[in-house]
Parts: structure tokens; C-alpha cells; sequence
């Protein structure tokens, strides 16, 4: 049993509560999604132009990403579960910059997707890393769906700041530079809010109150409850 003159020191101390520095360390985790996930549509254009890709070729790539991001949550769910939120971003930080960068280096559609597919496996912790560690730290606890909001809106916030950012790369400096900014911009903001990030000091309880015994079972057990398949 942790005290809690213990546990108001882990989490900032007393009157302040940690929490809300990992929800603004959340939100900029997520803004990277929006990044990826609805920003590469910017780069259509040019790439038809410079290799006379169609649309649907230039699409592909996007597909290959999202498969990626597929694969990729089902086994950073589980990461997350079972180790702290840090060296996984730190981990995605590496992994899915290093696709970005690489985007601005492809000479045929085979590398453009490879390197999508790439970014996709590395992105999937953006998603469930953050929420799952911001509802840890509010668990029982009042506005916990405003600090769950917030962490999500991230994505869209993402999308309507990196847009506009990349055309003027673009723009202003080819693609190709555009995709080694994306992901040089990509990997400095997972780091640096990767260092903000951790899960709460006491997971066992939340303010004293013990966590049913429900979220301390496995997938598998849980699953293959009566109440999950329906059975009364």
C-alpha cells in the first residue's frame, strides 16, 4: 500500500495534480496522429507529378499505411498494458519517423510503400498509449471525460495545424524536404512528450478506493466471462 503522503509526491505534490501535465503530454502524442493520419494528402499532387502515379496509385501507399496501423494496435494494446507508456514512444518515435523521413528518398511505388507500411507499424502506440494512460490517471476520478476529450482531439487538432505546415514545405522547399521535415517534427514532439509521460504512482486504487477486480483480469479471462459472451 502506497501512503499518501507518498502518493501526492509522485504526483506533484500536494494540491497539484500530475495528471493534467500527462493529459497536455497526451494531446501532443496524439497531435503526430493527425499528422500522419490525414495530412499525407497533401503530398498527392506532387508525387503525381513527379513520377505520373495515379490517384489510386499514390492511394496505395496510404493503404499500406493503414495496414501497418492495423497490426500495430493490436500489439501496442497489449504493450501498453504490461509496460510504461515511455520507451514505447520513444520506441514509435524512432520507428515511425525513420518511415516519414524515408518517404522523401523513394524512387519507385514499391519503396513508397514499404516505407508507409513502415510508418504505420510505428504509429500505432499514438493512439493507445495516450488514452489508455490518461483514463489510468483518472480513474474514479471527476472530469475524466474532459481529460479523455482533450487527449483525443489532439488527432483533429493535428490535421488543421500540419496541412497548411506542409503545403509551404512543399512549397517553399520540394517534397522531398517536406517528408524529411514531417519527420524530423514527428520524432522531436514523441520524445519530448514521451519525457512528460508516465503511469500513475498507485494502479491498484484510485483516491483510496480499490479497483474492482474486474480490470485486473487478463484478455483471455475476461472474454470467456458469462457476462461478455452474453450468458446470464
Amino acid at each position: 500500500m502506497v501512503t499518501e503522503k507518498a502518493s501526492q509526491q509522485a504526483c506533484g505534490g500536494p494540491g497539484r495534480f500530475y495528471g493534467w501535465v500527462v493529459v497536455g503530454a497526451c494531446f501532443l502524442v496524439t497531435l503526430t496522429l493527425g499528422e500522419t493520419f490525414w495530412s499525407f494528402g497533401v503530398f498527392f499532387k506532387s508525387l503525381e507529378d513527379e513520377f505520373g502515379w495515379s490517384r489510386a496509385v499514390v492511394s496505395s501507399g496510404y493503404t499500406a499505411f493503414l495496414l501497418g496501423h492495423a497490426l500495430s494496435l493490436l500489439v501496442s494494446g497489449r504493450l501498453a498494458d504490461r509496460y510504461s507508456p515511455r520507451p514505447i514512444l520513444l520506441g514509435t518515435a524512432m520507428v515511425a519517423s525513420a518511415g516519414i523521413a524515408l518517404c522523401g528518398s523513394v524512387q519507385d511505388v514499391t519503396q513508397f510503400r514499404l516505407f508507409l507500411f513502415v510508418t504505420g507499424l510505428g504509429a500505432g502506440p499514438i493512439w493507445s498509449v495516450p488514452t489508455t494512460t490518461v483514463q489510468r490517471w483518472f480513474q474514479g476520478r471527476q472530469r475524466a471525460g474532459l481529460a479523455l476529450g482533450i487527449t483525443t482531439s489532439g488527432v483533429g487538432v493535428g490535421a488543421l495545424i500540419f496541412a497548411p505546415l506542409i503545403n509551404y514545405f512543399i512549397t517553399d522547399f520540394g517534397w522531398r524536404s517536406a517528408f524529411h521535415y514531417v519527420g524530423i517534427i514527428f520524432f522531436v514532439i514523441l520524445v519530448l512528450s514521451s519525457l512528460l509521460i508516465r503511469n500513475p504512482p498507485v494502479l491498484a486504487e484510485t483516491n483510496g478506493k480499490p479497483v474492482p477486480a474486474i480490470y485486473n483480469l487478463r484478455v483471455g479471462a475476461i472474454v470467456t466471462r458469462p457476462s461478455f459472451l452474453g450468458v446470464t
